[in-house]
């Protein structure tokens, strides 16, 4: 019996330096994964971000992205897969999803690009392609096509202006109209 003992005690001694030996390698391996070299200009760059930011008049932006690379000295965050909820002082809501994204933290203005969907509370979606927000006229623009659409209607034109404060909503050019019967 005396024998096995040294022999099972010098097994479980060889088991727990292989399993200590992998989990090493793992933690080596992600930490090679994880080690980036930024460019100068960036100051950080984080993954599954959550960014808020609330506005003098109470307008709240919440902005989540796959991930998020800030320069301090454009004041500017470039976001990835990007997904937004602008949520109004008085309650109203818009929902933006894009494939990217900037944001301006001095001026809170955003611009976002690449299958951009916007759908308000109202039900009201907008599609384009690039979709541009600037906070100091409440506006949301763009001069690429675009079309809207709700429950009534779709409206298609190349270019848009929505004032998010008073939703009115402009189509500049090239306007098509379509209206949804039985509703």
């Amino acid at each position: 019996m005396k024998r096995t003992l040294p022999a099972i005690t010098v097994a479980l001694a060889l088991i727990a330096a292989a399993i200590l030996i992998y989990l090493w390698e793992q933690g080596r391996r992600e930490a090679d994964k994880a080690l980036m070299i930024l460019p100068e200009h960036v100051d950080m760059q984080v993954r599954d971000v959550l960014y808020t930011d609330v506005s003098a008049d109470g307008d709240k932006w919440e902005i989540r992205a796959k991930t998020a690379t800030y320069g301090r000295r454009e004041n500017l965050v470039v976001f990835d897969q990007v997904g937004a909820t602008m949520i109004m002082a008085d309650g109203r809501t818009y929902r933006l999803t894009a494939r990217e994204g900037r944001y301006w933290t001095d001026t809170k203005d955003m611009e976002v690009k690449g299958e951009v969907v916007v759908v308000s509370d109202g039900g009201d979606r907008i599609t384009t392609d690039e979709l541009h927000y600037t906070e100091n006229d409440k506006l949301l623009h763009t001069d690429e096509p675009v079309m809207l659409e709700n429950e009534r209607l779709i409206l298609k034109g190349k270019g848009m202006r929505l004032h998010t404060k008073t939703r009115r909503m402009e189509l500049l050019s090239q306007i098509k109209a379509v209206t949804k019967s039985g509703r």
